[in-house]
């Protein structure tokens, strides 16, 4: 019997098979109402393409064909396609930024698409044949987010899409949806679980964490896994109790000893036995203080509240600060409570520390041990400004204790007496803000007595059960604040705080559309404390100190710190704080003042003024007269090389014209001495190169010492100092001393130093000079350290800041009565921007008060004779005309008038004698009225002629101050001797 081979062709499974469902969207929350249809997705995950002309899908009846079949369409291995309930893909294709070949099959290719169910429902897919071939069963949707599976038909973890997860993104739309239409990811390799965020929350001590609704939460990657929750570290009082599935819960009850922060780390490991850890943290909180979170400001700085611009006529403003971009800067407000909440208390701040933190940075605030924070009374809103301008310090500001239960005080951050600036951190960048900003005090022993409180903290109640459940999220245009009114048991995680888009900075919160009002009751006395009002000027300049501010009739005023120069007088409600005797140099520096008023009741009956006084040195020999801000590709007054910004002719510098940068950095001071003729000794002063902070305290970034080269001995009063950090050759202008000598008739002399010259000045930070508009300033001292002129420069005055096209100038003449702090305006000289001309080297031009006609500076109280302007230039005031400095057999007066160099034996008065004709030649002074130098003869050295002797002048080659004058003798005497005699 033969035996036949039988041969069985291979099955192949239908191509159809090849596709699966991979992302179903329920519910979108697109707010875009063309592009927030329901749809799924199909994936072709064979390796041979597929035409679903004649598939259909269903989402309810399991019935194939009865939503109507599919179009023509080859889905390429590995690509997918939308099935979606619009009618036009165009909208949904730009939020989700797909590009124009991917295939969208909208609902009027399909004779029957109704949308899906999103409180359960499944999608049904079927081939040509009206054979299933996959399907997606889903539960209660969550708006905004896909069902989600991989290419091989496993669920991802969770179900749901999570953003960068599995190439899910967010689309493009004010409320975008999550998801990764027409991309179906692959099964990742075994990855170990991860942890979702939050890892802190906050409670309060002597409640039972069971009630809380936090949750840690470990997600595995790999389907199928199961998660095994452990902890380490966790304080004795709290357990971690694993509910399953990579979720555990916290029980336990803090005592009032655990309050503060507690760190403990949670492993969670997978069935393949790999693990993540991650550090979690509680915040056990008093369950009462005697201070608590009022308020506080997250507007961003260049947005407006509640948003909108500034001009909207109908936007929100605080009915103290008005409708301000950033809405005044950083700034909290909180409530004074008082140990039980009571009426006539008060609490003691000093020394308590306020630690302010957000996601970024923090800043930590010691408050000082100072009597004005000894007795704080309960029901004081006390607002913390990181802007001066918002408010500054002060006390009992708007105070009402008796009619409305509430005063207001005011602590700015940088305030030098209240704040421990040595042991406070204050951060450049703005701490207060809507990146989870929170606060904690602690008090003088460093205990916690409440906090953190604010955002990240404060938690809302979306499930109405009474417990805290979801964070609040505050705003860029928004405000955090309380929504109770105050009392001792408001606690951080009290349901009633709320972000929104009102703001009312020191005043009792409003909200619910302005319907409700805080209401400070409980704390209403039967006195109020006394007001102080601001003080104007905390500065003395020229020697003299005279303020005045009001206060409270009736009350004492009492100086607890004053300096010994200042007295302090009472006349009704005026108080007086003026000097006794004229300041001088030695008096140079800051000095505390503190007044106390007391209205004699038996509590709520004091009140403080306290400022720092700046003592300017009364009579500085050098000022600032000008520097360049306008930024290295700008020009002066904006605009082109062609013309200004505004339209004008183009500004220039009166040496370098108009150019790009306006010669960058260099600034101008003026020497004026005592105010008259004279001369200094500038040897080994220094000028300091900085900035104005935000604390409005000056930091230098570069020192320029003058060095002890003769050029600083004797400086005359009237020059010009220019200082830059450019040589000649890189547009800027080489060192020259006395390049212009004007002493004489306008009474100004100019010296430029390029700050390079080694053998003039040294330094730190010279290669980094920063003088630009960021508040550029200067510190002039003399060599012993004392300070002879500022701060001076921009964040001290002018008030209205300098620009990055414009000079800052002074716009008054130079003397020794100029100071720092003087602004100019419309009825006052001082310091000015500007931006239609420089003046390097050359006095400031500006209009005086009542005129439009710019006028130079006058230096005129500096003019000096020829004689003095010739000596001072050669560094010998005050010269000795018949001595020889330079030992070279001629005077100091020989070479004043006849060309020489006082200090330079090697430069000496020339005379030619002609021997054949007898012409004697030689330079003379002829600019200086005083002296006239006159040709005479003798033959016996006795008597002197002037007779016979023939005398021409020509032009010199050393300028115009001389002449070269030749004469000759006419006569036939056999021998004669010459000479040029001067008079007086």
């Amino acid at each position: 019997m033969k035996l036949t081979p039988l041969f069985f062709a291979t099955l192949a499974l239908p191509l159809s098979a090849q596709l699966r469902i991979t992302e179903v969207m329920p519910d979108s929350n697109h707010s875009d109402s063309n592009a927030n249809g329901d749809w799924f997705e199909i994936t072709n995950t064979g390796i041979n393409p597929v035409n679903v002309s004649g598939f259909s899908f269903d989402d309810d009846s399991a019935t194939a064909g009865s939503s109507g079949s599919f179009p023509s369409h080859s889905l390429a291995a590995g690509e997918s396609l939308i099935v979606l309930n619009e009618v036009s893909a165009t909208n949904f294709r730009t939020l989700w930024n797909l590009p124009a070949t991917f295939r969208i099959i909208t609902n009027i290719e399909i004779s029957d698409y109704q949308g899906l169910g999103r409180n359960g429902d499944a999608v049904f897919l079927y081939n040509n044949f009206g054979t299933l071939i996959d399907s997606f069963p889903f539960g209660s949707a969550t708006e905004g987010f896909t069902f989600a599976r991989f290419d091989d038909g496993t669920n991802v973890p969770g179900n749901l899409s999570i953003e960068g997860l599995f190439e899910s993104y967010e689309s493009d739309d004010p409320s975008g949806d999550i998801g990764s239409p027409g991309i179906a990811a692959s099964q990742p390799e075994p990855l170990p679980p991860f942890f979702n965020a939050p890892f802190n929350t906050a409670w309060i001590a002597g409640s039972n964490l069971a009630a809380s609704e936090f949750r840690i939460q470990s997600i595995d990657p790999n389907p199928g896994d199961t998660l095994t929750i452990t902890t380490t570290g966790t304080p004795s009082w709290l357990s971690v109790v694993d509910l399953g599935n990579g979720i555990a819960r916290l029980a336990g009850t803090p005592p009032t000893s655990a309050i503060g922060r507690h760190e403990f780390n949670v492993t969670a490991t997978d069935s393949t036995n790999q693990s993540t850890s991650q550090t979690y943290q509680i915040d056990v909180l008093s369950a009462s203080s005697s201070i608590i979170l009022n308020e506080y400001n997250a507007v961003a700085d260049d947005a407006f509240l509640d948003g909108g611009d500034e001009d909207d006529l109908d936007g929100a403003a605080d009915p103290r600060l008005n409708r301000i971009a950033g809405n005044g800067g950083g700034w909290v407000e909180f409530t004074i409570t008082g140990p039980l909440g009571t009426p006539d208390t008060t609490v003691d701040l000093r020394n308590w520390t306020l630690r302010i933190e957000n996601d970024e940075t923090s800043r930590i605030l010691k408050l000082a041990d100072h009597p004005a924070l000894a007795a704080i009374p309960t029901g004081t809103i006390l607002t913390f400004t990181e802007n001066a301008a918002t408010a500054p310090t002060g006390f009992n500001m708007d105070s009402q204790l008796n009619a409305a239960g509430y005063t207001w005080s005011n602590i700015w951050i940088f305030d030098p007496i209240l704040i421990d600036q040595a042991n406070s951190t204050q951060p450049d960048e703005r701490v207060i803000n809507s990146s989870n900003t929170r606060f904690t005090w602690l008090n003088g022993s460093d205990a916690i007595v409440y906090g953190p409180a604010g955002e990240s903290i404060a938690v809302s109640d979306s499930n109405d059960n009474g417990n805290g459940d979801e964070s609040i999220s505050v705003g860029g245009t928004e405000t955090f604040r309380l929504e109770e009114n105050p009392a001792a048991s408001i606690s951080p995680l009290n349901l009633e705080y709320d972000d929104g888009g009102t703001s009312t900075f020191g005043l009792p919160n409003i909200w619910s559309a302005n319907t409700l009002t805080q209401a400070f009751d409980p704390f209403r006395t039967g006195n109020t404390p006394p007001v102080f009002s601001s003080i104007a000027v905390t500065t003395s300049a020229r020697g003299a100190y005279d303020e005045q501010v009001s206060i409270t009739s009736g009350s004492t005023v009492t100086a607890l710190t004053l300096p010994d120069f200042l007295n302090v007088t009472t006349a009704g409600s005026i108080v007086s704080i003026t000097n006794n005797r004229p300041l001088t140099a030695a008096d140079i520096g800051t000095f505390e003042v503190t007044l106390e008023a007391d209205t004699g009741f038996p509590n709520s009956n004091l009140s403080y003024l306290t400022y720092q006084l700046l003592v300017l040195n009364p009579s500085p020999s050098v000022i600032l007269n000008e520097y360049n801000a306008v930024d290295a590709t700008r020009f002066l007054n904006d605009g082109t090389l062609a013309a200004d910004g505004d339209g004008f002719p183009a500004a220039a510098d009166s040496h370098f014209g108009r150019i790009a940068g306006n010669g960058g950095n260099w600034f101008e001071l003026a020497v004026v001495g005592d105010g008259s003729a004279g001369v200094s000794n500038l040897t080994n002063w220094s000028i300091e190169v900085g900035q104005i902070q935000g604390s409005g305290q000056f930091e230098a970034s570069s020192t320029i010492v003058l060095s002890d080269a003769a050029t600083w001995s004797s400086v005359t009063h009237g020059t010009l100092l220019t200082f830059i950090d450019r040589d000649s050759a890189n547009g800027g202008l080489d060192t020259e001393v006395n390049r212009i000598n004007l002493l004489s008739t306008d009474g100004y002399a100019w010296t430029n130093i390029h700050l390079n010259t080694g053998s003039i000045v040294t330094g730190t930070g010279l290669a980094n000079l920063a003088i630009n508009s960021s508040n550029t300033a200067f510190v002039i001292r003399d060599a012993a350290g004392t300070i002879i002129f500022g701060p001076a420069g921009e964040g001290i005055a002018p008030l209205d800041g300098v620009g990055g096209s414009e000079i800052f100038e002074l716009e008054s003449s130079p003397s020794p009565l100029v100071a720092s702090i003087d602004a100019a305006s419309a009825t006052s000289l001082g310091y000015d921007d500007g931006s239609s001309g420089s003046t390097f080297g050359s006095p400031n031009l500006f209009a005086p008060i009542g005129s439009t006609i710019d006028q130079a500076q006058d230096f005129s109280p500096f003019v000096i004779s020829l004689l003095d302007a010739y000596f001072a230039g050669f560094g010998i005031p005050d010269a000795d005309l018949a001595a020889d400095d330079d030992g070279d057999g001629f005077s100091n007066l020989d070479e004043y008038l006849l060309a020489g160099d006082p200090t330079n034996p090697g430069i000496i008065p020339q005379t030619t004698v002609n021997a054949t004709t007898g012409l004697i030649s030689l330079t003379v002074r002829t600019n200086d009225p005083n002296f006239v130098l006159t040709p005479e003869r003798s033959t016996n050295l006795i008597d002197w002629f002037t007779d016979q002797l023939t005398i021409t002048d020509e032009a010199s080659p050393l300028g115009n101050e001389f002449r070269t004058r030749n004469f000759t003798f006419q006569g036939t005497a056999p021998r004669m001797f010459f000479r040029v005699n001067t008079n007086p």
